[in-house]
């Protein structure tokens, strides 16, 4: 059987070629959570990494029909950020089929090294706060919003192309269990004098998404992989964000007056977007708003404290307001994803107050 490697135009009929492809990967796994094709084939045209990278797509054809694709870029933030010419991958799906896997990173790498790279790190769709990592467990469990779920084999085909594991990404769950102890420390916080955790404002979300990203760039400095939000990155964020985040489940915590952390969990629309079945239209739109009303798991995306205010108890003041207001809510429990296995402080703390690893993703890098 003719196997040929195609690099791909950034034309509309390219990228929606590369990406319904999963489609047919994924139809004989119950727990793959279809994305809204539509939005994905956008975001790779129109996305905030073209401002920040170069990309270039390709698919590999067996017979004339589609077995595998992948993307490779360069992130001229996160290279010039850390003084390096680091490769990417992402956007990675496959059948089973080594040889064709073998090929197309071969022609993905060939066009990193024309460009000065000297290893390829992935997967990461594109940047280190979009979609990143491969699942290597827990494939019996569905994704929640903006994580990735993938086949078992991937983790072989990857380690057979020479990838190795770079870092471990995991993910926790939480019921709404409030132990006594998280009680107290809540209560101690909040009688410290000008402490306060709020609810964000929904009518100032512009003016509350910039205190966010001031703690955020600061708390997540010496974060793995971190690169700071653009601007246009962050409004593209805060742009999706807009239409799901409920006012009850995001906190900014100030100390008189000054915002000195946060706390953001949203409501796991992924349990309604798999009825849409990857799309809005014509029905997807109605499947996924009658959905929502059922939804009684949150994802806790992101939280961040200033360093002079951390070790202090206000993390564990803002799980506690998030299992409080999420009760209010009905929901039952949380995702807390995802934490880099070396943010030892983070794991430490949703451990302590009951929380159960239950997801390792992991990124993976290759010499080339």
């Amino acid at each position: 059987m003719s196997l040929q490697i195609q690099t791909l135009t950034n034309s509309k009929n390219d990228v929606k070629k590369f990406v319904y492809f999963m489609k047919r990967v994924y139809r004989k796994y119950p727990h793959f959570v279809p994305p809204i094709y539509s939005e994905v084939v956008k975001f790779i045209l129109k996305g905030p990494f073209n401002k920040i990278g170069e990309k270039q797509l390709f698919v590999a054809l067996r017979d004339g029909e589609i077995v595998a694709r992948l993307s490779v870029h360069r992130n001229f933030a996160h290279n010039e950020f850390y003084k390096t010419n680091q490769g990417f991958f992402g956007f990675f799906e496959a059948f089973d089929d080594q040889e064709a896997v073998n090929a197309i990173f071969a022609e993905g790498e060939k066009w990193l090294k024309e460009r000065g790279c000297s290893s390829v790190l992935g997967p990461m769709n594109f940047a280190v706060y979009d979609e990143i990592g491969l699942l290597v467990d827990a494939f019996d469990i569905d994704p929640v919003l903006m994580c990735t779920y993938n086949p078992p084999y991937y983790l072989k085909l990857l380690e057979n192309a020479g990838f190795k594991k770079e870092v471990d990404w995991y993910a926790y769950l939480k019921d709404t269990t409030i132990p006594n102890f998280m009680r107290l420390i809540n209560q101690r916080v909040l009688k410290q004098p000008g402490m306060v955790i709020r609810e964000v404002n929904r009518k100032k979300i512009d003016s509350e998404a910039e205190a966010v990203k001031h703690i955020f760039n600061q708390a997540w400095a010496e974060n793995w992989g971190n690169v700071p939000f653009t601007d246009e990155q962050w409004h593209h964020l805060v742009k999706d964000l807009k239409m799901i985040i409920n006012e009850k489940l995001a906190f900014i915590t100030e100390l008189n007056g000054k915002p000195i952390a946060f706390a953001i969990s949203l409501i796991d629309a992924n349990q309604a977007v798999k009825k849409a079945n990857g799309s809005l239209f014509p029905f997807g739109i109605v499947k996924l708003l009658l959905e929502m009303r059922k939804i009684k798991r949150v994802r806790t995306t992101i939280m961040g404290v200033l360093k002079e205010h951390r070790n202090k108890g206000i993390e564990i003041a803002m799980v506690h307001k998030t299992i409080e207001n999420g009760i209010e809510l009905g929901i039952t429990e949380s995702d807390c994803s995802l934490i880099v296995e070396t943010n030892t402080a983070m794991s430490s703390v949703l451990e302590k107050i009951g929380c159960v690893k239950y997801k390792t993703y992991r990124v993976l890098k290759k010499d080339i």
